[in-house]
């Protein structure tokens, strides 16, 4: 007979405080559900170190935050030239060889009951290979840009395959997430849909009509390709400059900088353009609720974090319709949900609500009630029952 508690390892490439983006605050979430559930949690959080010389036997540091165990583990990134090349040898063989030792070790001293990977690639095909030959169940979770960028890379989609057919359960952000998957391998049947919670916070956006100032629009997240950023400049430059100024909270990834400074210098919008630094999260509620308006203008999604801090602040809301944006959003009654890669949508949705500041409001009071639907009871109790299909706890 079982003793003690069920031992839950967590396994992903982002945890807080070291990132902050949606993937690290929805996996610090899950972890004190299961926490909260009962289990004994472990977070296995998998890095890379730039210098290549990192050794098995001191890449781990653990410590204990708020009842979980958190395992800081850091392998060496693979250098490889043309002229060391072999013809068996890929880029990132050694370091992802390092990942997979790196967490049988820590299996070999915890002897987990159950693997929960977020992402697929690397963390989901590594716990699901490890789970699969230590014959322990797996849960996979696909956020977003695993399924809906790595299916378009011919190096990672045999992984990424191998990491839904491996998972004993794979879950999903949004229904369309799991349609991308089920076809790049066959997971209907064993896919199950778990949103974000939010929490509908005291301070709620209000505007006075009769203020002067420009309409303010924000947008906050870690700006990639993803994010669509481009289309919303772009839309920018279809609204009088007089009118509107644009508040971006956030970073830019490396390889987007570069478009970034295109897109503004062919826009000409920089003069009332603002990027700032992200904000602490306890502080977002309030720099939300400052805005006339945001925007999510995203071509791929999961289930967006901060568009669903932004409806519960009551902030009117247009987001593309990607990920689960559908299912926040009522088009037309607690926001509105355009095309995605459209600009001129964008621009005329963008209009509409500047020009309807009664229908705007009434929008944001309509997300602000949404939200209550997507609350932390509803996730925690969705993930219980995915969790209760593959282990007693």
């Amino acid at each position: 007979m079982k003793t003690g508690r069920t031992k839950l390892c967590i396994v992903t490439p982002e945890y807080p405080p070291d990132q902050w983006g949606g993937l690290a605050r929805t996996v610090e979430r899950v972890s004190a559900h299961a926490r909260d559930m009962g289990f004994e949690t472990h977070v296995a959080q998998l890095g890379i170190d730039p210098d290549n010389l990192v050794l098995l036997d001191e890449n781990r540091q653990s410590e204990i935050r708020n009842d979980i165990t958190i395992h800081r583990i850091r392998v060496g990134k693979q250098r490889m030239n043309d002229l060391s090349r072999e013809i068996w040898d890929c880029p990132h063989t050694h370091t992802i060889r390092m990942m997979y030792h790196s967490l049988e070790m820590l299996h070999e001293k915890m002897a987990f009951d159950i693997f929960h990977s977020f992402f697929l690639y690397p963390t989901g095909y590594i716990s699901g290979l490890l789970a699969h030959r230590f014959r322990t169940p797996s849960i996979v979770t696909i956020f977003g840009n695993d399924i809906k960028k790595y299916t378009f890379s011919p190096e990672k989609v045999a992984v990424c395959r191998m990491a839904l057919e491996s998972a004993d359960r794979v879950a999903a952000l949004s229904k369309d997430l799991v349609e991308m998957a089920d076809a790049v391998a066959p997971v209907e049947r064993k896919a199950r849909i778990i949103y974000n919670s939010v929490h509908v916070p005291d301070i709620y956006a209000t505007r006075n009509p009769m203020r002067k100032e420009k309409f303010r629009i924000g947008c906050a997240g870690i700006f990639k390709y993803a994010k669509g950023l481009p289309y919303l400049l772009k839309a920018m430059a279809l609204i009088p400059e007089e009118d509107a100024v644009l508040e971006l909270r956030g970073t830019l990834r490396a390889s987007e900088k570069d478009v970034f400074q295109r897109m503004v210098e062919k826009t000409g919008i920089g003069r009332r353009l603002v990027l700032q630094e992200p904000l602490d999260h306890s502080r977002m509620p309030e720099w939300l609720s400052s805005l006339d308006l945001f925007v999510l203008p995203s071509i791929s999604e999961g289930c967006p974090n901060v568009l669903m801090e932004a409806l519960a602040c009551g902030v009117p809301s247009i987001a593309t319709r990607t990920g689960a944006v559908e299912d926040l959003i009522e088009n037309g009654i607690s926001g509105l949900v355009i095309p995605w890669g459209d600009s001129n949508a964008l621009a005329e949705a963008i209009s509409h609500v500047m020009e309807n500041p009664k229908k705007a409001s009434e929008m944001g009071s309509a997300a602000r009630n949404r939200m209550l639907d997507f609350s932390a009871e509803r996730e925690f109790t969705a993930w219980q029952t995915l969790y209760r299909e593959l282990v007693e706890f």
